[in-house]
């Protein structure tokens, strides 16, 4: 851990302001740095994609504090799942239902975690990868430096650089946001990361490869966290498809498990070691990371402390699908996103699901899960709709 450079000087005039100076500097050079929480997500990484041979910085961080192996996502869309994350609230109580490119923005009203750490005096940082990321769905609300792409995305080298270089100069409190779009689609690894996972040129072999590339360029930015003291949290905004259902790589069309439950890892000063097996989400991260600095919560967001207890855990957890495609999805209509699958998972494996033109399919005493969980309005595709295309996202 880094330590604080901040000490008085009492002069040397005597042995004993000798004595007394340099005790004053040992006291001070043991002094703890100021606080920081880093936060990275990354775009589209599958919960079985932990692992000492695909993710070795992160395995190898995860060794260090806890890893979930429950955690959970409302949504399989970047710009609404992040919403939740930094806000606290799913999708019906922040409104986005979709992403930036599909006109969602998340409201001023709606209190974020960068919004809450900047009003104690914090640096704020955000630097992302991809349009749907960006400035534009309003998740850089709080944030004093914020980078994005304009369009499509960026390379993760690039983005992690810089938010590297702000890290670097940052001497007080500091909250650091960096998302990485590996291991989103198109697939296209540096040939070693790719050799590193087995190699293979079909797509779920590439996609193992930009697994390894993300972790790969996150080690020095992951080092330079764990030096200054910080509290690290990586997780992923969703999950993705590879052969579980009709439309393979189709993330925003399907309310799987596979999509839903995301990676989870914390560690840092004051966090314990060891696996998590109860249900947590998204929603439970800007809690967490306030109940650390000890600061205080988020209007309005009822989340968990993910470091408080043995294991703390929900009953249920509540989501969505992106969209419906009946080319995808069986039975969903109408197609868009009046026909999203609204679904709930129980922390004991129960699953009541609700698709529109379809009907309604497992354990209904699950079904109040879904209070306040209706379908969004019909949204208004954004200017930059043809850019996100550019993504993979070809909504229907």
């Amino acid at each position: 851990m880094r330590r604080s450079s901040l000490c008085l000087s009492w002069g040397l005039s005597s042995g004993l302001s000798l004595v007394l100076s340099f005790g004053l500097l040992t006291a001070c050079e043991e002094a703890p740095g100021p606080p920081g929480v880093l936060i990275l997500t990354i775009d589209t990484w599958r919960a079985d994609h932990l692992s000492a041979e695909l993710t070795p910085n992160l395995h190898k961080l995860a060794s260090t504090g806890l890893q979930f192996h429950n955690a959970w996502t409302p949504i399989g869309l970047t710009t609404a799942a992040h919403a939740s994350l930094f806000t606290g609230l799913l999708p019906p109580e922040h409104g986005l239902r979709g992403n930036n490119h599909h006109g969602y923005r998340l409201a001023e009203t709606h209190q974020t975690l960068a919004e809450q750490v900047k009003a104690q005096g914090w640096a704020t940082g955000a630097f992302v990868s991809s349009y749907p990321a960006g400035p534009e769905g309003g998740l850089h609300q709080g944030f004093d430096t914020s980078s994005a792409p304009e369009s499509g995305e960026r390379p993760t080298a690039e983005t992690l650089g810089l938010a590297q270089a702000w890290l670097g100069a940052q001497t007080g409190p500091w909250l650091l946001w960096a998302h990485v779009n590996d291991p989103h689609g198109p697939y296209a690894p540096d040939a070693a990361d790719l050799a590193a996972v087995g190699g293979g040129e079909d797509d779920k072999a590439r996609y193992r490869g930009e697994v390894h590339q993300a972790d790969r360029l996150l080690g020095s930015l992951i080092a330079e966290a764990q030096a200054r003291g910080a509290l690290i949290i990586v997780t992923a905004d969703h999950g993705e498809l590879h052969a579980e259902e009709r439309c393979g790589w189709q993330h925003e069309r399907s309310s799987s498990p596979v999509v839903l439950r995301v990676p989870l890892v914390i560690a840092g000063p004051g966090v314990p070691q060891g696996r998590r097996d109860g249900m947590v989400g998204l929603t439970d991260i800007a809690h967490t990371a306030l109940t650390w600095a000890k600061l205080p919560p988020l209007t309005g967001s009822s989340a968990l402390d993910l470091l408080a207890g043995d294991d703390p855990s929900r009953s249920f957890w509540a989501a969505e699908s992106g969209l419906c495609d009946p080319e995808c999805t069986p039975g969903c209509d109408p197609a868009g996103f009046l026909g999203k699958d609204r679904v709930v998972y129980a922390n004991e494996g129960g699953l009541y699901v609700v698709r529109p033109g379809f009907g309604e399919y497992g354990e209904g005493e699950l079904a109040a899960g879904l209070e306040n969980y209706g379908l969004p309005l019909a949204p208004v595709e954004s200017p930059d709709a043809d850019q996100a295309r550019a993504l993979g996202y070809q909504d229907p």
